[in-house]
């Protein structure tokens, strides 16, 4: 009896260990509908969270991502305050330890001040980034972030109030712009010199009104992800496919393939089903 307890010990052991990430650079983009979701890993077992979705499906994604564990997000970063982007934060914040957040200039509504409470009341540190910045995560993983600029602060258009992002960690790079427009693209082409990545996150679940020529060029990415729901306003523009595909540049989207996980790896870069 007692060596059979032994037994499922050691075997429940394993497979706890077994479910812990790998000590690699990833990037898993979740599935949430008419949303944005999606969450960075270091090598080093850092966690960043970007935007939460339109409802709770961020939340079951992560727990099958970490396969029932509740490990620390890191970093918190909200693109901007629309509900297709913060709907699950403020529960999460409930569930998970979250020790930084970065959040954009303008956040109002119910979930934009639930999330407010939430984090303050947790003890996460708070900023609200006002001018770009870059910072080591850890040896070879870097993070960039990129506010709106002083013409962009009076807009009516949340959207273009986006914290945009570049993480270039281990062999694997991104850039996200959130929702951002055309017009804030051109903005970030002409402040930064941190955009270059593998992989680009569509703006605006491929709006028409973003991800324009000049931009994509720019990133010069070999994976282009759209992050959108099944026939959602339109989302994604046809044009937008077409262009993409025109660049040779291979696209996934979450409506058609789910959750897309990235890794590097020996500085390539590869795609799985994150489980």
């Amino acid at each position: 009896m007692r060596l059979f307890i032994f037994i499922i010990f050691v075997v429940s052991v394993i497979f706890s260990f077994s479910n812990f990430r790998p000590h690699r650079a990833e990037v898993v983009f979740f599935n949430v509908g008419q949303g944005d979701s999606f969450l960075l890993h270091t090598p080093g077992g850092l966690n960043i969270l970007i935007d939460g979705g339109p409802d709770w499906s961020t939340l079951y994604a992560l727990g099958r991502y970490f396969s029932g564990h509740q490990p620390v997000i890191d970093l918190l970063i909200l693109s901007h305050g629309h509900d297709d982007h913060l709907a699950a934060l403020p529960e999460l914040v409930e569930r998970y330890q979250v020790k930084r957040a970065f959040l954009p200039a303008r956040l109002a509504g119910y979930a934009g001040s639930a999330l407010s409470s939430s984090l303050s009341e947790s003890g996460t540190i708070i900023s609200y980034p006002m001018e770009n910045f870059c910072f080591e995560l850890e040896i070879a993983c870097r993070l960039c972030l990129f506010p709106p600029g002083k013409e962009f602060l009076d807009s009516t258009d949340d959207n273009d109030l986006s914290l945009a992002i570049n993480f270039n960690c281990a062999g694997l790079s991104l850039t996200a712009t959130g929702d951002a427009s055309g017009r804030r693209e051109q903005a970030l082409l002409a402040e930064n010199d941190y955009l270059g990545a593998h992989i680009l996150k569509a703006s605006h679940h491929g709006s028409a009104n973003a991800n324009s020529d000049d931009f994509i060029k720019a990133v010069n990415p070999k994976a282009f992800i759209i992050s959108v729901g099944v026939n959602n306003y339109g989302h994604p523009a046809a044009e937008l496919i077409h262009r993409v595909r025109a660049d040779g540049i291979q696209i996934w989207r979450t409506d058609e393939d789910g959750d897309v996980l990235f890794y590097s790896k020996n500085s390539q870069l590869y795609t799985a089903k994150p489980w």
